[in-house]
């Protein structure tokens, strides 16, 4: 039998294919799963780490549960054979997958085989091998998925692409292809200007082509970006390059010449040579001191227990340091990351993990933070464990390191240098021949140093940080309590400092349960304090960053601490600090190298975005608490507000990077900058800039509309209303109560709705504020035409029209028309539905609302339905989701299909209805919509009654039937059981139809709904 062949891409928009035919993925969740999952094929992905990375930082109650369906989902879609792609393995899924079968896997595997090929001097079939690697690549990686943790996946996998482009086009170089080449360069280096590989590969082929000039250029233009954007001169490799090029040295003639690594002049007949077995000083630099017998230093600290989840990261660093035995140069390699990523723990084991090779000596020295003399002190104590004496030491260090230099020659010396500081300190620190390696650790980002290899150390995956929390407290306590420990091991953020200190204090506390820590690191507010035991401290360890930055950037990480968002894009700083835009990208750079922050993402107009772990933003709120008064802090918040005021307000919402234009482009941003909003109207609310949140609370109630955003419109609206109150500004409070009527309105709650409409009823009526009026009594008619009281529905929406007429509000008259129409409807007057429907229609048409103009497109097709005349009910209904589609209303959409779907059962067309409806049902499952998930599954059910499929029939109209009673709607239950007494008498259930048949008609004769006239006579007509 033929074995089928699946292929997912990653290296574009994602994808899957079977036997050349392209899968059909759903919605951009269920795709975020999927990727999230294949990133880590094979291995166990726990479920929160999939909600984290479908989600972000601001995942639904229910995110656990869509995790599910939307697994269930791609098993569907996946299955192939008697092979389940997705596996169900504690604590999460186990994503099954050919290795072959993964693009990444196998462009990363023709890149290996193009380096080997490299390696072994088979340059065109390197070239050829790396071409077809890029070749695998479609567009950006994970291209469409927007969340943190995909979006950092895709950096690297970019970072990645470059690399292996790099490789390509050093091996075309050693091939002699120069002028193609030159001109594929020259698009590259505007494209990523700031990539110093690809200058210098610019300027080999430049110079090849006997364009010295233009190659001399070239470096000039890459120094002037690299000092405007970064501060900082071009690295070693562009150095050597022009340096070669001034020279028109001949190794750059070569078409096979090492393209980037410029050959070396054999030391001068005057220097003495040095060899590993017979160390000698050299005499050029050092005169007139005896011969020392070297010794052996062996400074390195323990190493520690196992490292738990760096097997990776110390795999790549013993291979870095190794590669010194047959260097040229000497060898540096950088590991950076925030204080307590665990830096430290992993340079020692690599550094132990290599110690035997480096036959020398090893050297290890940490850095105090206190200035320029620190690097003076440990070349001292170097010399002096290298057999210097104390007395012959010179002061100045450059003579000093000279010396140092001069002793290590020839020798295999490992040198470890612990959270180093700036590059000024450390370059006297760093050998300057051969076969000697350097290992630092630093809490920033060494940009000045020409490095090997810089290893950016990220926090801990759950899994491995409840490794790690289970190897300190023990097996047995973690499994006794999983949850708890789940708990910690999450709060502590990940960080290896945070999981060992809250293990320490674990250890030494065996009578305590883990569900007590659990509880004390809940609370924000105390978190930091709970995580000390002994010397281990993370406060501590963050307040070393700290304190090391200058005050401009202390000043902007304690105003970060204020707003406390998870992500955030650069400009955020600009009110906060009162800067321009480009001043405020520039300092979060700067923080980043510090690693307070760190860059996880591209937003959509093409900025970097940041975030902030945890418990470092919990160390900038006690920052800013501690070094600022309230007045300050109000000032940051108030400058805050009024800018995304500004935003919101401005011509097409327009977002900072010029990201809007098209209206899906304003909805992603305000999805994307959710929080950041949600977070800036409590802040003004708190400092009791009532005015500013309330305004912008207004503004954004249409957007969480359009997305469900539910809890962040009543985190906003709550907010808001309490600093209205305080302020006695009555008018704010009523049009917040109103707003919070119609929230709970789209939460299907429709008891409360009435009551924030009546209360703000009350408040615009005392105001004489007819509009206000107007809109509460629509609000309220509309509750009660969902909960079926027809005749109190029609009053109020007749009282509505009688003051929007009086206001001359044709917005407020469409809505009556569009109500009056939707209650005729339900009570099976169509001539009135139709009547008030046109109406409607011809209002919301002149006023140009599209939404209004789909929902009484689809109000029209359900009339014509109920007569049964399905032709014009099937073209009303395309209309309206074609009308709702333009708009980007997917939650209005999937209703449209809902209607649709109904009058494709009554055609016969059961395949259709099938896939309408799994579309709407996707779509109000992911959007959390109640009423819809009802509507939906009951309709399904109908679906499966028409073909005859009973059981299937009676397990979705059960589930409908319990949703309808969860919402406390009588009526639509009893339409669920006109259903389900079909089922019944089908199955030769008699008694159970009837009493399900006498049940329903009694309510639709309670509601007077049109139903009673259908059902009167016989069970299921």
């Amino acid at each position: 039998m033929r074995r089928n062949w699946v292929e997912f891409r990653l290296l574009g928009s994602p994808e899957v294919w079977l036997d050349g035919r392209q899968l059909e993925l759903t919605a951009g969740k269920p795709t975020a799963l999927l990727a999230a999952g294949l990133l880590h094929a094979n291995r166990v992905v726990s479920i929160s780490s999939l909600v984290d990375a479908v989600w972000g930082d601001a995942p639904p109650a229910t995110a656990a549960a869509l995790v599910q369906t939307y697994v269930s989902n791609l098993r569907r879609v996946l299955h192939v054979g008697d092979r389940e792609t997705i596996v169900t393995r504690a604590p999460g899924y186990l994503f099954e997958v050919d290795h072959e079968h993964i693009d990444i896997n196998r462009f990363e595997a023709l890149a290996a085989k193009g380096r080997a090929a490299a390696a072994a001097g088979r340059h065109h079939e390197a070239a050829q091998l790396l071409r077809d690697a890029l070749a695998i690549w479609r567009g950006p990686a994970l291209n469409g998925l927007l969340t943190p943790v995909l979006r950092q996946a895709a950096d690297g996998l970019e970072e990645l692409r470059l690399y292996v482009l790099e490789e390509r086009i050093s091996a075309e170089l050693r091939l002699g292809r120069s002028g193609p080449l030159a001109a594929e360069l020259a698009t590259l280096v505007k494209r990523y200007p700031l990539r110093e590989g690809l200058r210098a590969q610019q300027m080999l082929a430049l110079f090849r082509l006997g364009r010295q000039a233009d190659a001399l250029e070239a470096y000039r233009e890459a120094r002037e970006v690299l000092q405007a954007e970064l501060g900082i001169d071009p690295g070693q490799e562009l150095r050597r390059m022009h340096q070669a090029i001034l020279t028109a040295d001949p190794a750059l003639e070569a078409p096979l010449a090492e393209d980037l690594a410029i050959t070396r002049p054999e030391p001068s007949a005057g220097l003495a040579a040095v060899s590993v077995e017979s160390p000698q000083l050299d005499r050029a630099t050092t005169t007139s001191v005896p011969l020392q017998v070297p010794q052996v230093p062996r400074q390195l600290p323990p190493a520690g227990g196992d490292l738990v989840g760096r097997d990776d990261e110390l795999t790549e660093l013993r291979t870095i340091l190794l590669s010194a035995m047959t260097a040229e140069r000497q060898v540096c390699c950088a590991i950076s990351g925030k204080a307590g990523s665990g830096k430290t723990a992993l340079a020692i084991a690599a550094a132990h993990a290599v110690r035997d090779v480096f036959v020398d000596g090893q050297l290890y020295a940490a850095f105090r933070g206190t200035g320029p003399e620190e690097t003076k002190e440990i070349l001292g104590a170097f010399l002096r464990a290298l057999g210097e004496p104390a007395s012959r030491l010179p002061d100045p260090v450059e003579e000093l390191s000279g010396l140092f230099r001069s002793r290590i020659a020839g020798r295999r010396i490992l040198i470890v240098l612990d959270n180093a500081g700036p590059e000024d300190q450390i370059r006297p620190l760093l050998p300057a021949h051969g076969g000697s390696a350097t290992l630092l650790t630093s809490r920033a980002a060494l940009a000045g140093l020409d490095l090997d290899g810089s290893l950016g150390l990220d926090v801990l995956e759950p899994d491995d940080a409840l490794r790690l929390l289970a190897q300190l407290v023990g097996a047995a306590r973690v499994a006794a309590e999983p949850e708890a420990a789940a708990e910690i091991a999450r709060l502590s953020g990940g960080l290896p400092l945070a999981v060992r200190t809250v293990g320490a204090r674990l250890a030494v506390r065996q009578r305590w349960p883990l569900s007590v820590l659990a509880a004390r690191l809940r609370d924000e507010h105390r978190r930091l304090d709970e995580l000390v035991a002994g010397d281990l401290e993370v406060r501590a360890s963050l307040h070393l960053s700290y304190a090391s930055l200058p005050d401009p950037l202390r000043l902007a990480f304690r105003r970060l601490g204020v707003v406390a968002v998870g992500e955030f894009p650069p400009w955020l700083l600009a009110p906060l600090l009162d800067h321009p835009e480009a001043r405020a990208e520039h300092i979060v750079e700067r923080l980043a190298d510090a690693q307070l922050v760190d860059a996880i993402g591209v937003d959509l107009g093409g900025q970097v975005r940041y975030g902030m772990h945890d418990l470092i933003r919990l160390f900038a709120r006690e920052r800013a608490d501690a070094e600022e008064g309230p007045a300050d802090q109000c000032q940051a918040i108030e400058r805050l507000a009024r800018y995304l005021l500004n935003l919101l307000t401005d011509l097409g919402t327009r977002a900072p990077g010029d990201a809007a234009g098209s209206p899906a482009d304003v909805q992603t941003w305000l999805e994307q900058e959710r929080w950041l909003l949600v977070q800036t109207v409590e802040l003004a609310s708190r400092f009791g800039l009532h005015r500013l949140a309330c305004r912008l609370s207004m503004l954004l109630l249409s957007s969480f509309r359009l997305r469900n955003a539910f809890d962040a419109w009543w985190r906003t609206h709550d907010a808001a209303l309490e600093a209205a109150r305080s302020a006695g500004d009555r008018a704010s409070e009523a049009s917040l109560l109103r707003g919070l009527g119609l929230l709970r309105y789209e939460q299907d709650r429709l008891d409360d709705a009435a009551v924030f409409y009546g209360q703000a009823l009350a408040m615009f009526r005392e105001q004489g504020d007819l509009r206000g009026q107007a809109d509460c009594l629509i609000g309220i008619a509309t509750a009660h035409r969902e909960r079926g009281r027809f005749r109190d529905a029609l009053e109020l929406f007749e009282q509505a029209g009688h003051l929007c007429a009086e206001l001359d509000d044709q917005a407020g008259l469409a809505e009556c028309s569009y109500g009056i129409g939707y209650v005729n409807r339900e009570v099976g007057d169509f001539a009135r539905a139709d009547a008030a429907l046109d109406q409607a229609l011809a209002a919301y048409r002149r006023i140009g609302d599209r939404r209004g103009e789909g929902l009484t497109l689809r109000s029209m097709a359900m009339v014509h339905r109920a007569r049964g005349d399905l032709g014009p009910a099937e073209r009303l209904a395309l209309e309206a989701i074609a009308v709702l589609r333009e708009g980007n209303d997917q939650l209005l959409t999937a209703y449209g299909l809902q209607c649709l779907a109904k009058v494709q059962i009554r055609q016969g067309e059961y395949a259709l209805a099938a896939e309408t409806l799994r579309q709407a049902l996707a779509v109000c499952v992911a959007l959390g919509d109640r009423f819809g998930t009802a509507l939906t599954t009951r309709t399904i059910g109908e679906l499966h009654l028409a073909a005859g499929e009973l059981d299937q029939a009676a397990t979705h109209l059960d589930a409908a039937r319990e949703q309808w009673a969860a919402m406390g709607l009588d009526l639509f239950c009893a339409r669920t059981d006109r259903d389900r007494a079909e089922v019944c008498r089908r199955h030769g259930d008699l008694d159970t139809a009837a009493e399900l048949h006498a049940s329903a008609v009694a309510t639709f004769r309670r509601y007077g709904s049109r139903e009673q006239l259908e059902l009167a006579t016989q069970p299921g007509a």
